[in-house]
C-alpha cells in the first residue's frame, strides 16, 4: 500500500510575506495609478512654465548646471512633499479609509510600500522626467548661446545635470552633498507621510506650518547655542573644515540616520493607530 505526501504549505507570516505584499503593490498600483501619472503631469507642466520664463527673460543664458541643481532639488523637495503627503490620501474620509485599512496586508507591508514608492519609485520618476525635459532644453540653450556669443561661450557651463552622476558634479554639486540633500529629502517625506496620518484634516497645510515652525525653531536653537554649519554637515562637505572626530560624528548619525529612521518609525506608529481606530 502506497503512501501519498501532500505538500503542505507553510503559514504566512503575520508580519511580512512577498506574496501579499505583491498582491497589496499590484492593487495599489491598479487603483492610484491615474493620479501617479496626474502629478507627474502637472510637475512637468511646472517646469516646462518655469523653464520658459526662465530662459525668455535670461536670453536663455539660465540654464547653466548650477541652475539646473537648483531646480532639480528645488523642484524634488516641493513635490516630492506633496506626493508623501498625498500618498495616505483616503484616509482623509471614512469610506475610503475603511477599504484602504481592510486591505489583506499588515501594518508593515502597508508601510513597506509607502517607503518604496515614495522614497524610491517617486526620486527615480521624478528624475527621469526631469532629465527627459532638461536634455532637449539644455541642447535649444547651449545652440542660442553658441550663436548669440560665439567667441565667450563655454559649452561646459552647460553640462546636462545628471543627479549623483560625477561629471555633472564636477560643474556644479559634488555627490555627497546630492546624497545628503537626498537624505534630508527622505526624512521630509517621512514627515509628510506622518502629518497625513496624524491630522485628519487639511493635513498637508498643518504638516507644513508645524514643520517652518520646527524649521525656525531649530534654527533658533542652533543660533544661540552657537553649533556651525560646518559641523551638522561634516559628512558632506569635501572641504573638510572641522576633523571628524566623536563629538561630530555623534551629531551626524543623530541628525542624518537617526532622524530619518524616527521620522519613518513615527509614520509607522501613526498609521499602526489607524488600523486600530
Amino acid at each position: 500500500m502506497s503512501m501519498e505526501f501532500i505538500p503542505v504549505r507553510a503559514p504566512e507570516s503575520p508580519t511580512f510575506s512577498w506574496a501579499r505584499w505583491r498582491r497589496l503593490a499590484r492593487a495599489q498600483w491598479a487603483e492610484q495609478r491615474p493620479q501617479y501619472l496626474a502629478h507627474l503631469l502637472v510637475c512637468g507642466m511646472l517646469y516646462i512654465a518655469l523653464l520658459l520664463f526662465l530662459l525668455g527673460v535670461s536670453g536663455f543664458s539660465a540654464f547653466q548646471t548650477p541652475v539646473q541643481v537648483s531646480l532639480y532639488f528645488g523642484g524634488l523637495f516641493l513635490t516630492g512633499f506633496v506626493f508623501a503627503g498625498r500618498y495616505f490620501g483616503a484616509m482623509a474620509q471614512r469610506e475610503s479609509a475603511l477599504l484602504a485599512l481592510m486591505r489583506p496586508a499588515s501594518v508593515f507591508e502597508k508601510w513597506l510600500l509607502c517607503a518604496v514608492v515614495v522614497a524610491m519609485a517617486y526620486p527615480l520618476a521624478y528624475s527621469l522626467l526631469f532629465l527627459a525635459i532638461s536634455w532637449p532644453v539644455q541642447q535649444i540653450a547651449m545652440a542660442v548661446r553658441s550663436a548669440l556669443e560665439p567667441q565667450t561661450f563655454k559649452p561646459e557651463d552647460y553640462v546636462l545635470f545628471v543627479p549623483l552622476a560625477k561629471v555633472s558634479a564636477q560643474q556644479a554639486m559634488p555627490v555627497p552633498q546630492q546624497a545628503g540633500l537626498l537624505i534630508g529629502f527622505w526624512a521630509l517625506q517621512a514627515f509628510a507621510v506622518a502629518g497625513s496620518l496624524y491630522y485628519a484634516r487639511a493635513s498637508l497645510l498643518k504638516t507644513l506650518a508645524l514643520g517652518f515652525a520646527l524649521f525656525v525653531l531649530t534654527a533658533l536653537v542652533c543660533s544661540v547655542a552657537g553649533v556651525r554649519g560646518e559641523v551638522l554637515f561634516a559628512w558632506w562637505s569635501s572641504r573638510r573644515s572641522v576633523p571628524l572626530d566623536a563629538g561630530v560624528q555623534a551629531i551626524n548619525v543623530l541628525l542624518w540616520i537617526g532622524l530619518p529612521a524616527l521620522l519613518w518609525l513615527q509614520a509607522y506608529v501613526h498609521l499602526k493607530e489607524k488600523e486600530l481606530q
